[in-house]
C-alpha cells in the first residue's frame, strides 16, 4: 500500500487504565523509522492470542510530527450534529443538510464541506466538543448514527479530539442503547488529557456526567436532562491530572479545558428566582443532587422547556476553582448553538456556534493562533465582538457556497505531470491555506504560494502548497516541473 510503513515493537507490558477495567490491557512501545513522511495515518494492529491471529484497525490514529510549534494553531468546533432533523427545519437548507441521502457523496454535506475547510486550513489539532449525532427520534437511533458519526470524522486530514455532548448520551433502557456504552465501544474514554509537545496541556472533560437513570428517555422526543454535570469521581481524575501535569510542565506550556457545557453558564443562576416552580425544583434537587427521582426529573424536563438546560448538575464551581488553580487559562464549550466569549479571572470561556443547521448568528468554527512570544491566543474572532468563521459565504448556508475553497483542473491520484489550482477566499479576511497533491515522481514549482512539503510517498510524490489569499478574491496557481 501506499505510505505503508512497519513499526517496530522495542517493548510490550502489563498495562492498565483508568476507564476501562480489563486484564488483558497491555503497554506496547513502537519506533518510528526516520524516513516517515509527515502526516496522519491509520494504525494496524495485528497480535497472537491464544493461537489465533487477531487484527484491529483504528483510523487517522496517529499523527507523524517532526517538530512542535511554539506558534501552533487549533479549531474549535462544535454541536456537528449528524442525524438532527434541526438541520431541515428551514426546507431552504434540505440539499445542504442532505439527510440519510442515499448517496453517501450528498449526505450532511454541511458536516463535509467544514471538514473540507478545517482540512485546507490545516490546524495542528480539532477540538470537537459534543453532540456529535441526535439521539432523540427513536430508541434505536445510535444504532446506525455512531456508526454514520464514525464513518464523517474519517474525512479529517488532522488530528481531531472529541468529547461527549448531551445528544451524544441519551438512555434508552428499553432496547438497552445507551449512548455511553456506545461511545466507549466507538470512540473510547469520556474524559481524558493530551499534549501539544511542551507547549500545550488539554484536558478534555465529559460534562455529561449523570447517573444512567438522569440521562434516561421517557417516550422518543421526551428526555429529562440535558445540562451539564461533572460528579466527584471524573472532578478527582481532573484535580490529578493537572497535579501530575504541573510537575512536568515548563514555563511556556498553556493549559485548556473542553467540555460541551461552559461552567458559567448556571441554571441555579440563569432561571429566574421569583418563579415558584424553580423555588420548588431547587428545594427538590437539593435534597438529592444527582436527582433519580422520577418526579425531580420530569420537573427539570419542564423547566428545561420553560428556560433551557445549561450547566444544570453539579461541579461548576469546582471546576472553575480547579482550573483557576492550575493556571488554565482558556476553556472551550458548545450546547448553545451560538457565539459567545466571556472573560473571568484570567480564563477565557470560548462557546462556539454549532455545524449544525441552526446555528446564531451562523454554522461557524474558531481558530486559535498561539502566540510564540506569549500565553496569549490570536484570531479566534472573525467579526465583531465574538463572531466565528462562517462555514458559508456570509452565513448563508441555504445557498450552499462555502466560504473558501481549492478546486483542481485535474485528477489529483499521483498520474499527472502538472496541475492547476485555482483557490477562492470569500471571507472578509485574508486566508492562508495548504493544499495537498499527489504528482508522479519529479521535481515541481508553483507560479505563487510555497510548496512547504515535497517528498517521495509509495510511488507518488507527495507535496502541500502554502497559499495565502487576500479577502474576497482568487488565485490561480500552476504547479509544474
Amino acid at each position: 500500500m501506499e505510505g505503508e510503513y512497519s513499526l517496530p515493537v522495542t517493548k510490550a507490558e502489563k498495562g492498565s487504565s483508568y476507564w476501562k477495567n480489563s486484564s488483558s490491557i497491555y503497554n506496547v512501545t513502537v519506533s518510528i523509522p526516520n524516513d516517515v513522511t509527515e502526516k496522519l495515518y491509520d494504525l494496524d494492529v495485528s497480535y497472537t492470542a491464544d493461537g489465533a491471529q487477531v487484527k484491529d484497525e483504528e483510523p487517522n490514529s496517529v499523527k507523524v510530527v517532526n517538530d512542535f510549534k511554539k506558534d501552533f494553531r487549533f479549531i474549535h468546533l462544535t454541536d456537528i450534529h449528524v442525524g438532527s432533523p434541526r438541520n431541515i427545519q428551514d426546507p431552504a437548507n434540505a440539499t445542504e443538510a442532505g439527510m440519510w441521502n442515499p448517496d453517501e457523496s450528498k449526505r450532511w454535506l454541511y458536516l463535509q464541506k467544514t471538514i473540507k475547510e478545517v482540512n485546507l486550513l490545516k490546524p495542528d489539532f480539532v477540538v470537537l466538543t459534543g453532540d456529535l449525532m441526535f439521539g432523540q427520534m427513536n430508541p434505536k437511533e445510535y444504532i446506525y448514527e455512531y456508526e454514520e458519526t464514525y464513518r464523517m470524522l474519517k474525512k479529517f486530514d488532522v488530528p481531531v479530539y472529541i468529547i461527549p455532548g448531551n445528544h451524544d448520551f441519551y438512555a434508552q433502557d428499553a432496547t438497552l442503547t445507551d449512548g455511553a456504552k456506545y461511545w466507549g465501544e466507538y470512540f473510547g474514554p469520556e474524559y481524558y488529557s493530551f499534549n501539544y509537545g511542551p507547549y500545550c496541556h488539554m484536558v478534555g472533560a465529559n460534562s455529561m456526567d449523570w447517573d444512567k437513570f438522569d440521562r434516561q428517555g421517557h417516550g422518543s422526543l421526551s428526555v429529562p436532562t440535558w445540562g451539564g454535570q461533572i460528579r466527584q469521581a471524573q472532578m478527582n481524575w481532573i484535580k490529578k491530572d493537572l497535579e501530575q501535569n504541573d510537575q512536568t510542565a515548563n514555563a511556556n506550556q498553556v493549559k485548556g479545558l473542553f467540555s460541551h457545557n461552559n461552567p458559567v453558564k448556571r441554571d441555579r443562576e440563569i432561571w429566574p428566582s421569583s418563579d415558584p416552580d424553580v423555588q420548588e425544583y431547587w428545594k427538590e434537587y437539593d435534597a438529592q443532587h444527582n436527582p433519580q427521582n422520577l418526579s425531580t426529573l420530569l420537573k427539570a424536563e419542564e423547566l428545561g422547556q420553560k428556560y433551557d438546560q445549561l450547566w444544570h448538575g453539579e461541579g461548576a464551581q469546582e471546576l472553575v476553582d480547579v482550573m483557576k488553580q492550575h493556571g488554565v487559562s482558556f476553556s472551550l464549550h458548545g450546547h448553545t448553538h451560538n457565539d459567545n466569549i466571556t472573560q473571568q479571572n484570567g480564563i477565557l470561556y470560548t462557546t462556539t456556534a454549532s455545524i449544525e443547521l441552526s446555528a446564531t448568528p451562523w454554522e461557524g468554527y474558531r481558530t486559535f493562533q498561539k502566540d510564540p512570544d506569549s500565553k496569549n491566543f490570536n484570531s479566534y474572532i472573525y467579526e465583531g465582538t465574538d463572531r466565528s468563521i462562517p462555514v458559508y459565504e456570509n452565513g448563508n448556508s441555504a445557498a450552499g457556497t462555502v466560504s473558501f475553497e481549492a478546486n483542481l483542473a485535474q485528477p489529483n491520484d499521483g498520474t499527472q505531470g502538472a496541475q492547476t489550482a485555482t483557490v477562492t477566499n470569500r471571507l472578509k479576511k485574508k486566508v492562508t491555506i495548504t493544499v495537498p497533491l499527489y504528482m508522479k515522481p519529479g521535481t515541481y514549482k508553483a507560479t505563487d504560494g510555497e510548496i512547504t512539503e515535497n517528498k517521495l510517498y509509495g510511488t507518488k510524490q507527495w507535496m502541500e502548497l502554502k497559499v495565502t489569499v487576500p479577502a474576497n478574491s482568487t488565485k490561480e496557481i500552476k504547479i509544474q516541473p
